[in-house]
């Protein structure tokens, strides 16, 4: 079963060298560039994802309270997905599915209503993915990408 961990010291290298397919590499970016923006991102949370002792992949959130630098547009309501990777070896089996899940739940134990996240905008993006799982495209732009969000029930 997919499991979310705190990133540390021992297992940093293990989730440091993951990758997507190099099909994939210009929509997600690396998990070394994660850890190094991580700690100026405030309000930042990263865990590794993992089926027992195997490194799946990585995943980063943004709780909107603790982030100081909202735009005048942004949803300040929203927990933000900030970074999701499943390693190319482990697509395929549910865990990006799954890892939404957990995503959806540290949201509502924020008590945040909605779940955003970022898109690029090209034919091989994973907007279909996010939007089997009940995003949808807020006509907003971020940093040249498709903001998504999907409402859910905040349990805070």
């Amino acid at each position: 079963m997919l499991e979310r961990r705190i990133v540390t010291r021992d297992t940093l290298f293990a989730l440091m060298h993951l990758s997507v397919h190099p099909g994939q590499r210009d929509l997600v970016s690396s998990n070394m560039k994660t850890f190094a923006e991580a700690p100026f991102e405030p309000g930042s949370r990263v865990w590794g994802l993992w089926l027992g002792a195997v490194p799946v992949g990585l995943m980063a959130m943004v709780h909107p309270r603790e982030y100081p630098f909202h735009k005048p547009d942004d949803d300040h309501d929203a927990a933000y997905l900030w970074r999701l990777m499943i390693a190319a070896e482990h697509q395929g089996h549910g865990h990006g599915r799954t890892a939404i899940g957990m995503a959806v739940a540290v949201a509502q134990d924020w008590g945040c209503p909605r779940l955003t996240c970022g898109v690029s905008d090209v034919p091989h993006s994973a907007q279909g993915f996010y939007e089997s799982l009940g995003f949808r495209w807020t006509g907003r732009w971020e940093e040249g990408e498709k903001v998504m969000s999907m409402n859910i029930t905040p349990r805070a």
